[in-house]
């Protein structure tokens, strides 16, 4: 009877996964609806707020590694309470800013604040808990809540800011952060985290790590594969409402096609969620990049008509969901739990490092050539994820003396 009752060892995981959708609403998918507003107002063009926004998510990506070492070595618990109280702060921030040098200050302090509870941390922080269920397992119900933020976030501050303006919706948007996020962090990460619990080396028993050179192959391109996909998620994010009106479709109509990603990540992730303990990592992966292609494949062709451009969000948001999964599932079972934080912190580095150039990238590409070749630029990007990720070395099937 005890068996069928709810865990409370997924209480962290569901914890963290209400910080993340209002993590990644309040620090990245808002700017989606509020940049070009803010450009118009404070005299800037679109490339200008998002090459600002570019800058911002290259710190974060600094900052990344030193997040990821100090939850190796503290625990998640202040790092991620001190990281929501800066967050929330810095967002709060954005709504005093009245040019171009403010708003890159605040932007530098949101992006920067962003590393310490987005998704990396939560991961890192959750693994090292002492749970009786596997790492693996609290990272897709991390994920499944995070779906949804987009779904949340693009329809709510569209209206926030129709009724409001920007100002006071980033002042909400913060608010609402410290208000929920702070407590949560404190309260579901108790305990020093300092200690890996040793069930959580049961999760990829039967999954060999790499070693040797095929470790450091299997490093360098699934590092590659990730900054290709990862490249196409930023662009996705800030670009999304922008260029589906670009299609031809009104603002509201962008924002419900960009709602329909969030629950199909959810379907996705849930999906991931039941068959996990039989899918490998690099399956999932895989899985995750082709939806993301037939997706966009599918916007390119149909985008222009309403069912065809919400049919494309639905496909590419499944495939994006379970990438998010694969992006936290895939080292931990290539490379083991030792250093796990700081390899995903490492890993962000270099991913943010390249990627942070893609909202002022695919910014200018919308304005030049129009939103559906920018798209069209996503795909090829999408297609170097896929070209890349074939080259990953898959441990099960190496001799063990140099797997």
């Amino acid at each position: 009877m005890r068996r069928t009752g709810f865990n409370p060892d997924y209480l962290p995981a569901i914890g963290l996964g209400v910080t993340q959708i209002m993590g990644y609403g309040a620090l990245l998918y808002a700017y989606a609806v509020l940049l070009p507003h803010m450009a118009d107002d404070l005299g800037l063009t679109l490339a200008e707020v998002f090459g600002v926004l570019s800058l911002g998510l290259f710190f974060g990506g600094l900052v990344s590694p030193i997040a990821g070492k100090l939850v190796d070595r503290f625990g998640g618990r202040w790092v991620m309470v001190t990281g929501s109280l800066v967050a929330g702060l810095a967002v709060m921030l954005l709504s005093t800013v009245t040019g171009r040098n403010g708003l890159f200050a605040a932007i530098l302090l949101a992006e920067g604040a962003g590393m310490f509870v987005l998704y990396n941390v939560a991961f890192a922080s959750v693994a090292r808990l002492d749970l009786s269920i596997p790492a693996q397992r609290s990272i897709s119900v991390i994920t499944l809540f995070g779906g949804v933020a987009s779904t949340i976030y693009w329809p709510l501050t569209l209206a926030l800011f129709n009724r409001l303006g920007w100002e006071a919706t980033w002042i909400w948007l913060g608010g609402a952060y410290l208000v929920v996020c702070v407590p949560i962090h404190f309260l579901v990460l108790g305990g020093d985290g300092n200690t890996l619990h040793n069930g959580h080396r049961q999760n990829n028993q039967d999954w060999p790590e790499l070693s040797g050179k095929a470790r450091q192959r299997g490093m360098l391109w699934m590092v590659v594969s990730f900054v290709f996909s990862g490249y196409l998620m930023g662009a996705v994010m800030t670009l999304w409402v922008t260029n589906v009106q670009d299609l031809g479709h009104s603002a509201a109509m962008a924002a419900l096609a960009g709602a329909v990603i969030g629950p199909f990540k959810t379907v996705g992730r849930f999906f991931e969620m039941i068959v996990s303990r039989n899918m490998y990592p690099l399956v999932t992966y895989a899985l995750a990049l082709g939806l993301m292609m037939l997706g966009f494949v599918t916007l390119l062709i149909l985008g222009v008509t309403v069912p065809g451009v919400l049919l494309a969000a639905a496909i590419y948001g499944m495939g994006d969901g379970i990438k998010t999964i694969a992006r936290g599932t895939l080292p931990l079972a290539l490379f083991g739990h030792k250093g796990y934080g700081a390899r995903l912190g490492w890993i962000s580095f270099v991913q943010m490092g390249v990627n942070s150039s893609a909202p002022f990238a695919f910014a200018w590409v919308t304005q030049v050539f129009g939103g559906w070749w920018s798209f069209a630029a996503m795909t090829a990007i999408l297609a170097g994820a896929l070209a890349t990720y074939v080259l990953i070395p898959d441990p099960r099937k190496l001799p063990h003396d140099t797997a």
